[in-house]
């Protein structure tokens, strides 16, 4: 196998990933092995029991492990979900000088530079930390939309930078998670930005598009428009809390209610369907009962429906809505409820559809890009930073992570 493969690693509410691959020249990303396992001792993408995490961790890395029938290697990435992640827009201008250090000249590379370094930063509260600055178009003289400044005349040039972060202990957490595995983590990057560099294509990133990771304790957000992210965040709400409704609702147990909600669930109401009675056999000292398939729907609609209009609303804030040409694109293990693709296009009044993986080999099946897209996203996240990873063992993420230097990709 290459040395040159790239690992990356999720860890999940119900399931930790692990993904190995290796982006080739053309651009193609070759998959030489996974592994996946149930997570434990994590919920809504925060850490709750320690050593069980870490175990689990263990276990799907030797599973990944097993199946490459090599190490898991130096370069590995963490996707970062969860951690009630966040986008805030920041503006920094500078004056532009000539030679003699008036007012009015040429942009020159230094000064694009400069802009781009005071903008970086951001103020932010003590508990949040930077996961991503993605720079923005410039602004020259007032003049906005300008993608490259230099050798323009001007007096003042602006940029606006999109600060991507997170909570600050959710991702201290994961950092000493990895270090006691031990894992030597080269980078990281937020999961839904990674689930979007998996799935979305050029043109539409240009035409504006939303990518909703469904995970199973959180769902992650990313909007794209005139090819860059211009909103992003992540919900503390995922496939567990159906779960965990239908449980309640029908005052079953928690394994029966998943079981339910996979066999037969769905997220969109349909006054046509036929009624249909479902048998729950007794369990664990409760009696046996028969529920309405329209009162299980009802339950499962309410909280996946309550989920797309919380990002819907952001998305609305921030004047978003009208520029979503290439619609919908729904990942993570939730993306496969049947119905949830009708409920995204009814809720957002645009196109939906499960996203496909761009240019990947290496998966069993087309549904298992959706499920694994935020792996697949940084490992080409990861290959693009290629030029900036030292050949130190420290953990470079810790500064990536942090708000260094990036572009959007």
């Amino acid at each position: 196998m290459a040395s040159s493969f790239i690992t990356a690693l999720e860890i999940g509410t119900t399931s930790i990933k692990v993904l190995m691959g290796d982006v080739r020249e053309n651009g193609e990303l070759m998959v030489l092995a996974t592994g996946e396992c149930d997570s434990r001792g994590v919920r809504k993408g925060e850490i709750i029991d320690f050593e069980l995490a870490l175990n689990a961790v263990r276990q799907t890395l030797k599973t990944a492990e097993t199946n490459a029938k090599s190490l898991i290697g130096e370069r590995v990435v963490l996707t970062a979900s969860g951690g009630r992640a966040e986008s805030k827009l920041h503006r920094a201008g500078i004056p532009v000088l000539n030679e003699y250090e008036e007012a009015g000249g040429e942009i020159s590379q230094e000064d694009v530079e400069h802009v781009i370094d005071v903008a970086r930063k951001i103020p932010l509260s003590n508990d949040r930390i930077r996961l991503h600055t993605l720079q923005q178009n410039f602004e020259v003289d007032g003049r906005g939309g300008i993608s490259n400044p230099v050798g323009l005349l001007a007096e003042d040039l602006t940029v606006e930078m999109l600060l991507i972060h997170g909570n600050q202990s959710t991702v201290k957490n994961l950092t000493k998670l990895t270090q006691n595995v031990p894992l030597n983590c080269s980078d990281a990057a937020f999961g839904g930005f990674c689930s979007a560099l998996a799935i979305l294509t050029p043109e539409q990133k240009q035409a504006g598009a939303v990518v909703i990771d469904l995970g199973g304790g959180t769902t992650d957000f990313v909007v794209y428009n005139s090819g860059l992210v211009k909103l992003a965040g992540s919900l503390a709400v995922g496939g567990d809390h159906v779960t965990a409704d239908i449980s309640s609702g029908f005052s079953i147990n928690r394994h029966k209610a998943e079981q339910l909600k996979i066999e037969s669930g769905t997220a969109q109401l349909n006054q046509m369907a036929d009624e249909q009675n479902i048998s729950i056999p007794s369990e664990g000292g409760l009696d046996s009962r028969v529920i309405r398939s329209s009162a299980l729907h009802t339950i499962i609609n309410a909280r996946m429906e309550e989920t797309f209009r919380l990002i819907a609303n952001q998305i609305e804030e921030h004047g978003l809505s009208g520029v979503l040409s290439a619609g919908i694109l729904l990942t993570g293990g939730g993306s496969a409820m049947d119905g949830a693709v009708d409920l995204a296009r009814q809720v957002f009044n645009a196109p939906a559809q499960i996203g496909k993986a761009q240019d990947c080999y290496g998966l069993s099946t087309k549904r298992e890009g959706a499920r694994f897209a935020s792996v697949l996203g940084a490992i080409r996240y990861a290959a693009s930073q290629t030029h900036e990873i030292p050949k130190s063992k420290m953990p470079r993420w810790l500064s990536k992570i942090w708000g260094s230097k990036e572009t959007q990709i």
